[in-house]
């Protein structure tokens, strides 16, 4: 891998600076040119990267949180409640 970076490197300052017409680049503009290449380079041939989306592992840290704050009532103890409680206790579980 490090000799087709190598390759390429030559081959955009080849092409470049062996270019017929006149350019009117300052050595600001080169210099900037060169940053941005290496830094396309050095993404490129990246091998840090992972596989794994942030969304996704984002999606499955909020579900974990909302299945840990689902409450389970047994259908008994529900039937005991006044209307008052039932009510409030359905609100609250319909608020996730």
């Amino acid at each position: 891998m490090l000799s087709l970076k190598n390759l390429l490197l030559f081959m955009f300052f080849l092409i470049s600076l062996n270019s017929e017409r006149v350019e009117s680049f300052n050595l600001f503009e080169i210099s900037l040119m060169g940053i941005g290449a290496g830094l396309i380079l050095d993404q490129r041939f990246d091998s840090s990267l992972e596989n794994s989306n942030n969304y996704a592992l984002k999606e499955k840290v909020f579900d974990k949180f909302h299945e840990s704050k689902k409450r389970k009532v047994s259908p008994a103890y529900f039937r005991e409640l006044p209307i008052q409680q039932k009510l409030l206790l359905i609100e609250e579980i319909e608020k996730f």
